[in-house]
């Protein structure tokens, strides 16, 4: 009979799957086969996190969690180093995702997507073994939001590149960096005493607005009434 830790994977799986399909569907038409695109995003973003924490680690920066609690420059830097890490393999699995002349809602549904499969898979190997709780199952159930609203400024960018293409794309780094400090920021609110769980909702916070005006779509003006009353 399995227990509650042989199913916490599973609910990390239908978390994901739950968030990347109601993304999709939300987009428009085909939501099986975007949901599909962005989760193997996601997977693939956490193999490229994974590789590139195992380079840091082997350049002497370890980016861990002890690294964050402690106090000073250390602290700042391992927040900084996890930022890029998380945020420029998310990245990357969105840009494996997307296609040429998608819509600013359906790139939109896409970074859920590729963030709920980042989050379900992370979630998976970082709590494996644990007892199943209330807390625990809050918390997979609602991973794949908060790197989904990390995401956010990124995915305005590629929005904006796929839509104007050329020099758009210069957007997309200051974007980048922007969706990394904010994740460094969410995590040493979390790691330091006295700042805890409001410092990181106001982390999530700013990109979560920024969704708004990504999944926002310009309706065209309504044409002009004509008076016929003299004609």
């Amino acid at each position: 009979m399995p227990t509650s830790a042989h199913l916490l994977p599973l609910l990390c799986g239908a978390s994901g799957i739950a968030w990347a399909l109601l993304a999709a569907w939300r987009a428009g038409p085909g939501a099986p086969r975007l949901a599909a695109r962005a989760l193997l995003g996601g997977a693939a973003s956490v193999f490229l996190a994974s590789a590139a924490y195992d380079l840091a680690d082997a350049a002497g920066i370890a980016p861990t969690w002890q690294a964050l609690t402690a106090s000073g420059p250390r602290a700042v830097a391992a927040g900084l180093a996890i930022g890029f890490l998380e945020e420029g393999a998310k990245l990357a699995g969105l840009l494996l995702a997307i296609e040429r002349g998608w819509r600013r809602r359906t790139v939109a549904a896409a970074t859920v997507g590729v963030a709920a499969g980042f989050a379900a898979l992370e979630a998976a190997v970082a709590l494996r073994g644990l007892a199943l709780s209330l807390p625990l199952a809050a918390r997979i159930a609602l991973a794949p939001a908060a790197h989904a609203a990390l995401a956010a400024p990124f995915a305005i960018a590629v929005a904006f590149g796929l839509r104007r293409g050329g020099r758009a794309w210069l957007a997309l780094p200051p974007a980048l960096l922007v969706s990394a400090l904010l994740h460094g920021a969410g995590d040493l609110s979390l790691a330091l005493p006295g700042v805890g769980r409001g410092g990181y909702a106001v982390a999530l916070l700013v990109p979560a607005l920024a969704v708004h005006l990504l999944t926002r779509e310009r309706r065209p003006a309504a044409a002009p009434r004509r008076d016929t009353r003299h004609a």
